[in-house]
């Protein structure tokens, strides 16, 4: 299989983490490519040009992150990873969905930061965005008792918004009255599928 990705996609990193943590990293290829150019590598793999895409063995294209993370499960026997238990797999599905939605707004509002002159931001549109994924904060921390004391897909989700929110957006405050949150962020930077995709 191939991953195609940039080094600065923290979407992409979402999925070069769980390949990691699925003891997958011997079956897969992991190839840079830069974006945002017509004559960018990723566009022999993704007309849209977007990462990060992955090809696998049997000649398939998968060009969305969670879709790509739901298939590098199936091919994953480390089921220390992913909940045996149905309820409790749909649990940590459903609580990654709302972080991964988090993780689109950011990023979002990342790109526009660093793409976007400044006359062309929309304030409202920043806010609502911020109060987003204040909300999403507050519910995660509510159900936090379903991933708090179990490393799951949800646990790279939140860790990624907040690394991002800490890196691009440090003057807002995301982490009063979220110490589950800040456990699962402060635990997860440690462990070694988190190290070795910082800059790689």
């Amino acid at each position: 299989m191939k991953l195609i990705y940039t080094t600065t996609s923290p979407l992409a990193r979402k999925c070069r983490i769980l390949v990691r943590e699925l003891g997958l990293i011997d079956r897969i290829e992991e190839v840079i490519t830069t974006t945002r150019s017509e004559d960018s590598l990723i566009m022999n793999y993704n007309p849209n040009g977007m990462v990060p895409t992955l090809e696998t063995d049997d000649g398939y294209t998968i060009c969305e992150t969670n879709i790509i993370c739901n298939y590098l499960e199936k091919q994953s026997s480390n089921n220390g990873f992913i909940p045996q238990v149905e309820k409790k797999y749909w649990e940590v599905i459903g609580l990654d969905a709302i972080a991964s939605q988090m993780l689109d707004s950011v990023v979002s509002r990342a790109r526009d930061l660093k793409f976007k002159p400044k006359e062309f931001h929309f304030p409202d549109g920043i806010k609502y965005e911020q109060r987003r994924v204040q909300r999403a904060f507050d519910f995660l921390e509510k159900k936090s008792d379903i991933i708090v004391n179990n490393v799951n897909r949800a646990h790279i989700s939140i860790s990624l918004v907040c690394l991002v929110l800490d890196n691009i957006f440090p003057d807002e405050q995301w982490k009063e009255n979220r110490d589950n949150i800040l456990k699962v962020y402060e635990d997860f930077k440690k462990r070694d599928s988190f190290i070795e995709t910082i800059t790689q």
